[in-house]
């Protein structure tokens, strides 16, 4: 279920990137931490080291996202 959940978490933010309304780029970015949050636990109850790395990362870099795009709102 959780997979289902960050799937449908991971489409959404795709689609508000996608729509390229700058106003709502930032809410793309915080649904998409939300997901990628999903994912990496997801990845660390498989033990699934490599998959939760990449994970990892790309949390960090939808957290540094979220930010920059907040600051300039």
């Amino acid at each position: 279920m959780i997979r289902w959940i960050a799937c449908v978490f991971g489409i959404v933010a795709a689609t508000i990137h996608a729509s390229a309304v700058i106003s709502l780029q930032w809410l793309g970015w915080l649904i998409c931490l939300i997901s990628i949050s999903l994912w990496l636990f997801i990845a660390y109850k498989d033990k699934d080291t490599a998959r939760a790395t990449m994970q990892f990362y790309f949390l960090i870099i939808s957290i540094i996202a979220v930010y920059n795009w907040l600051k300039y709102i």
